[in-house]
């Protein structure tokens, strides 16, 4: 056996990303791996091709003269082995059901890592609440389930979990609290909490008692949909908890301040084992490193 039959096709495309960008922290962010992931791969390819690829320093990162000809030789020769392979490929369609927190970045993300991968993936994406996106499931009305704070799978359903979320509090620009760079949660204590409603997203209402559960003094919480919910946070005092990613692109007249402490949110994907959709392994791995992806 030689050092070639070690060769993974993803260590040349981490390759040609960093010769791109120069940088292993920006290859990380544009592979949606973490930058440990990307050096691996471009170590594991020099020790294959024994030969040095890229000069490192504190400051910079540089080609060396065999890093600039692999580029140029491998750049077009994977483009059209991408070329080839898609016509052998059909584009697969996958029914991805998500509580709303998870459109708000790690969707987005899984989507775009799975397009530059040139995966053929076909995401069919829609809203729903914990419980109606575990009944489509078991109905087959869907193949993945995306869920902020799911809790055990059961009733018949496959659980994974993809990763974790600070926590974060939503409140309004006139709340006494609005200009406060980080929050505790006995900060939060004297203000009304708002919930989605417990019978539609049980793991989410029980997240939040969990949360609660250390402070002798415990506030009210009140369940709406966040879509009323919006209008008691800015025209009130009521605060709600959203992940961090909330931040992304937050609602006007709403400020997000991160909440103090260790506590995070749980992403998880649910499928129905018994009705697995073609290329549910790769979404899976795509997701995950999507939600740990910073």
């Amino acid at each position: 056996m030689t050092d070639l039959d070690h060769f993974d096709v993803r260590q040349l495309r981490a390759f040609l990303v960093v010769a791109e960008e120069l940088s292993f922290t920006q290859a990380a962010r544009r592979l949606f791996l973490t930058q440990q992931a990307v050096s691996s791969q471009v170590r594991s390819l020099e020790t294959v091709l024994r030969v040095q690829l890229f000069e490192r320093t504190t400051r910079k990162v540089r080609l060396t003269p065999a890093g600039r000809l692999l580029r140029d030789q491998v750049d077009p020769a994977l483009r059209a082995l991408d070329r080839a392979l898609g016509c052998f490929q059909e584009a697969r369609s996958i029914r991805i059901g998500h509580t709303p927190s998870a459109a708000h970045r790690l969707l987005p993300r899984t989507a775009g890592a799975l397009e530059r991968m040139n995966s053929r993936l076909n995401l069919q994406a829609s809203e729903c609440s914990e419980e109606s996106l575990r009944a489509a499931l078991l109905a087959g009305q869907l193949d993945v389930g995306v869920a902020l704070e799911a809790g055990p799978a059961g009733h018949g359903l496959a659980v994974k979990l993809l990763g974790n979320e600070p926590w974060c509090a939503v409140v309004g620009t006139a709340h006494p609290l609005a200009d406060h760079s980080r929050v505790s949660l006995t900060d939060l204590i004297p203000y009304e909490w708002l919930s989605w409603p417990r019978p539609s997203y049980p793991g989410y209402w029980n997240a939040i008692q969990r949360l609660t559960s250390p402070s002798s003094r415990r506030p009210v919480i009140r369940e709406t949909w966040i879509s009323l919910a919006y209008h008691h946070i800015v025209d009130g005092r009521s605060v709600t908890l959203q992940p961090a990613s909330y931040a992304v692109c937050p609602p006007p007249k709403t400020v997000v301040i991160p909440l103090a402490g260790s506590s995070t949110a749980t992403y998880s994907a649910l499928w129905n084992p018994h009705h697995t959709p073609p290329g549910l392994d790769l979404l899976l791995e795509v997701l995950t490193e999507s939600a740990n992806h910073q």
